[in-house]
């Protein structure tokens, strides 16, 4: 199947958070009964009203489990986030189903991160609730009462963060640390005509999935399904629930949100569609292998136009994880190296020539270490996500905390700043991380699928 193709039609699934998941031995496993005993149950003794609420299990995966009381409260969270981007009065049923479907692919990613040693810190937990304060502007407190108004405590918002984190890591492991992006495949986009015109369409999809071995009669009711949501959208239904309600693509349960893609990288069946929609106009249904989808144009944007660019010249140490050095052991050395530098951090002058020293014995990059960690200036879009959001959040002479990326852990320091008229750079900049991104997508979407096929799921019915 055309490349291009797959990465319009199935965006990076969202990976759900919830409450700590319950793991079983083999043996266990078989024999829990359907429901358990939720912990904050009166006992028999209490002096409370004798019922007791049960914590049914809802779905087994692998050697865990998904209780009721961690979907509902997952099913909550969902429900506000929806909300916050106007989606309302979504079908319960519906929402529970999808809900549920990214909890159990959750599970398995952990399962498998799990059995491939892949932990998460105390201090990446705390550096992500330090962060998720700052972006809302919240102190500590402040953070904690919004997550009781929510009906979440610091120890499961911790959890949260925890599995969020174990599971990016194994995604960088298995996939983002898979994709290269060369030269020559950045000039080739640059030099065709269609980006000398190039376009950004802001996109929302919804896709009515046809099953591998479909038959013709399965397949004419998957016509017959995608004329009736056509049907309803020019009836005024909102796209954004009827992709909850319907489509089978991984972005669902985000209202079928797909974000910004070019003109370069859509294919013809898809850019005739849409190229002459309004903003907020709905594509016909496209037929494709895979199953019939209907697209949403949100937003257009075009391109050209010379672009001033912040950039940032910047030093770094790294340590790589590979199969001789774990993660933990990564971690220790380069906080190491950390801690060095921070007796100097009063001293700019013996400060620089330390790190100048350390990048030279220590870091694994082999481009740069030779020049002290120098990896000259750079511009956002340049780097891997978890390098870029360091290099922006530290002030100019100061050095970074450790951090991950898929090549491994990093400090890093921000020498001087400056803006530059780099339009053509900046260009080149983006259409490497659009590939990047788009090969990213495609990988993950073969392996997400995989995984899903290869865990052992059973959902508790009764």
């Amino acid at each position: 199947m055309n490349k291009n193709l797959l990465i319009i039609l199935l965006s990076v699934l969202a990976i759900c958070s919830y409450a700590e998941p319950t793991t079983l031995d083999s043996e266990s496993s078989n024999k829990i009964e359907s429901t358990v005993v939720a912990p904050n149950t009166p006992t028999p003794m209490s002096t409370q009203a004798p019922t007791q609420l049960m914590n049914k299990v809802v779905a087994y995966v692998n050697k865990r489990i998904i209780t009721q009381n961690e979907l509902n409260t997952q099913i909550v969270q969902t429900t506000k986030n929806l909300q916050q981007q106007g989606i309302k009065n979504s079908d319960p049923k519906d929402l529970r189903t999808k809900v549920l479907d990214q909890m159990i692919l959750q599970q398995a990613q952990l399962d498998l991160a799990a059995r491939g040693g892949i932990k998460t810190t105390d201090a990446e937990i705390n550096q992500g609730v330090a962060n998720v304060a700052k972006s809302q502007n919240l102190t500590d407190s402040q953070l904690q009462a919004k997550l009781a108004s929510q009906g979440v405590s610091m120890a499961q918002f911790r959890q949260q963060l925890a599995d969020q984190i174990t599971t990016e890591k194994l995604r960088q492991r298995e996939v983002d640390g898979r994709v290269f992006v060369n030269d020559d495949e950045v000039t080739r986009v640059i030099n065709s005509e269609m980006y000398k015109n190039r376009i950004d369409y802001h996109l929302s999809n919804i896709m009515i999935g046809i099953p591998e071995q479909a038959t013709q009669e399965v397949v004419a009711q998957k016509q017959a399904l995608a004329n009736q949501v056509y049907e309803q959208l020019k009836q005024g239904q909102p796209f954004e629930k009827m992709a909850l309600k319907y489509s089978t693509a991984p972005n669902a349960i985000q209202g079928g949100e797909l974000g910004w893609k070019s003109n370069t990288s859509l294919p013809p069946q898809i850019l005739d569609q849409i190229k002459n929609l309004p903003i907020g106009g709905t594509s016909q249904i496209i037929k494709f292998p895979i199953g019939f989808l209907i697209f949403k144009v949100t937003g257009v944007k075009q391109h050209g136009t010379p672009q001033i660019v912040h950039q940032y010249h910047v030093r770094h140490i790294l340590v790589k994880v590979n199969e001789l050095t774990s993660d933990d052991d990564a971690y220790q050395k380069i906080n190491g190296i950390y801690n060095q530098l921070q007796k100097d951090k009063n001293n700019p002058v013996a400060e620089s020539a330390d790190f100048i020293n350390l990048a030279k014995q220590y870091s694994e990059d082999p481009g740069s270490a030779v020049k002290g960690g120098d990896i000259g200036w750079t511009s956002k879009g340049d780097t891997v996500p978890q390098f870029e959001q360091n290099m922006l959040a530290t002030p100019v002479g100061q050095i970074s905390k450790p951090f991950r990326s898929p090549f491994g852990w990093h400090i890093l320091q921000v020498m001087e700043v400056r803006d530059s008229n780099m339009a053509n750079e900046k260009e080149r900049a983006d259409i490497r991380q659009e590939i990047r991104e788009t090969k990213a997508q495609i990988l993950y979407t073969e392996w997400i699928r995989n995984l899903r096929e290869m865990a052992y799921v059973k959902i508790n019915d009764n």
